[in-house]
């Protein structure tokens, strides 16, 4: 039952990156993988509390990249235990990031993020 979940929170993530982020689609598929009140620690930016402000951060954090995000190709490495999973994503043309989940009922409650 744990892998299912797991299995399950994974390929939300997939969805969030692939689908989401890479669509800039921050009231669809981005809003919908996580919690009305997450709370998201992206390291090097402000902590964020509620989706809303998570959802105006990715949104500067684009502009200030040139107002396209970074495409995110692949998760290599992806993994899970319980109710937290670990995911690397590698960028298009280089670069990495490392978000720690904490899922609750198929949204991400929380979040960290190293990039």
């Amino acid at each position: 039952m744990e892998q299912d979940q797991v299995a399950a929170n994974l390929e939300g993530m997939d969805d969030l990156d692939f689908t989401g982020w890479n669509n800039a689609d921050w009231h669809g598929v981005f809003a919908h993988h996580h919690t009305d009140d997450v709370d998201v620690d992206w390291k090097g930016q402000a902590p964020t509390h509620g989706i809303e402000a998570h959802i105006d951060a990715m949104k500067a954090y684009v502009d200030s990249a040139g107002g396209t995000p970074p495409r995110i190709a692949a998760h290599p490495i992806a993994f899970g235990s319980g109710e937290w999973t670990c995911v690397v994503g590698e960028f298009e043309g280089g670069g990495r990031m490392v978000t720690v989940a904490k899922w609750k009922d198929g949204a991400i409650a929380e979040e960290y993020i190293w990039s």
